[in-house]
């Protein structure tokens, strides 16, 4: 992994097309306002650190910061617009030929989406792992940076080639009008991860994917295979085995957090998904902790 600044602006005019023969990570504490045109950078991943910046992607701008990313690919057309002093952009761009394969065994675009994406726990712990390893030149330190990004590209492949299987059961004829509708229902699947504490109705999230209610139901049932409905209740069961098993939190507290209208319907929805009562589900997993310690 090769780990510099950011590119000097000036090259980048023209339209520039990047080739990276390493992986390459750019980090950057902006100092003052860095503006660099249109490029095409190839398949990479771009987020900020801490700030925020501008970041066009194939037309439409982003405004980027710690909790949101992009995913560039082999033809995105991107150009950067920084202008707060405490911004700390990163970039990562995958190695040329590397990611060419990879992409080319799949079948898949990397940028299946097309927008900001909602950071996730796992890939902000990879990046700050890349951050601290740096220009570190051990071979240990370097065997580490490429497993990690090795890691971070495997994910992001599986989820283009899922994102592709998923939208290509949309029964639509025009590729564009998929690609379209997959990126409207991927919006409300998104507000639902990150808004499952609260109450969330049909309507709320056919507003979302810009989409009439019976269109919004039908499509999203073909696209993920569960319907709103199902899905919301899987994310909430989910975050709430999660609260249960991290936190001390009481589960009627539990409850409210993620969004259940009472500790009944709570607990048997929980029971069913899990095999286990939710104060039984934490006992267990207590349980388990001590053995291990």
């Amino acid at each position: 992994m090769v780990a510099r600044k950011l590119l000097n602006p000036e090259s980048l005019a023209g339209s520039v097309r990047l080739r990276f023969d390493d992986h390459t990570l750019l980090v950057q504490s902006i100092t003052e306002p860095y503006v660099a045109l249109a490029h095409i950078p190839g398949p990479g991943i771009i987020t900020c650190l801490s700030g925020n910046g501008r970041f066009i992607l194939n037309g439409e701008t982003q405004l980027i910061d710690k909790t949101r990313y992009l995913i560039t690919d082999a033809s995105s057309r991107l150009s950067i617009r920084i202008t707060n002093a405490d911004a700390q952009p990163l970039l990562l761009f995958f190695q040329s030929d590397l990611a060419a394969r990879a992409l080319a065994g799949h079948g898949a675009e990397l940028c299946w989406l097309g927008r900001a994406h909602p950071m996730t726990a796992l890939l902000q712990e990879r990046l700050a792992w890349l951050v601290r390893l740096g220009n570190n030149c051990s071979s240990f330190s370097a065997l580490k940076a490429d497993a990690l990004i090795g890691d971070i590209l495997r994910e992001l492949i599986l989820r283009a080639a899922a994102a592709a299987v998923a939208g290509a059961k949309l029964p639509v004829s025009r590729q564009s009008t998929r690609v379209q509708l997959y990126r409207r229902l991927s919006l409300a699947r998104e507000w639902i991860d990150s808004h499952y504490g609260s109450p969330l109705s049909l309507d709320i999230l056919a507003g979302q994917a810009a989409l009439n209610r019976q269109h919004f139901l039908r499509m999203f049932r073909d696209c993920f295979g569960l319907t709103p409905h199902q899905y919301l209740t899987e994310v909430r069961l989910t975050a709430a085995r999660r609260f249960l098993t991290e936190t001390a939190q009481p589960v009627t507290a539990i409850c409210r957090l993620t969004g259940f209208e009472s500790p009944t319907s709570f607990s048997g929805l929980f029971r069913a998904r899990f095999g286990a009562s939710p104060k039984a589900w934490r006992d267990t997993q207590s349980r388990i902790a001590t053995v291990r310690r």
